[in-house]
């Protein structure tokens, strides 16, 4: 059974320590944010019988505003492989 899926939201970011790294040769930090997120997928669920099923997805995902110097966002890419069972 295949499917589609698509969202909105609103992420908050509460990190231990601020995570340092670089962009383009620059020094920057991310720290505690927020901002809106995007998310669109699909994905495939295989009913091995009447309760038990497998599932694959793959879903991409953006967050806006995840390092303040630059006012950049963050696009990812991921995939899910599960297994569900109906009660």
């Amino acid at each position: 059974m295949p499917y589609a899926l698509a969202g909105v939201g609103y992420a908050s970011a509460d990190l231990d320590r601020p995570i340092a790294g670089t962009v383009n040769g620059q020094p920057v930090t991310i720290k505690d944010d927020n901002g809106f997120t995007l998310n669109a997928g699909a994905g495939l669920k295989y009913f091995v019988n009447d309760r038990f099923l497998v599932r694959l997805e793959a879903r991409y995902r953006y967050l806006d505003q995840v390092v303040d110097r630059f006012d950049d966002s963050l696009n990812t890419v991921e995939t899910t492989l599960g297994v569900g069972w109906t009660f």
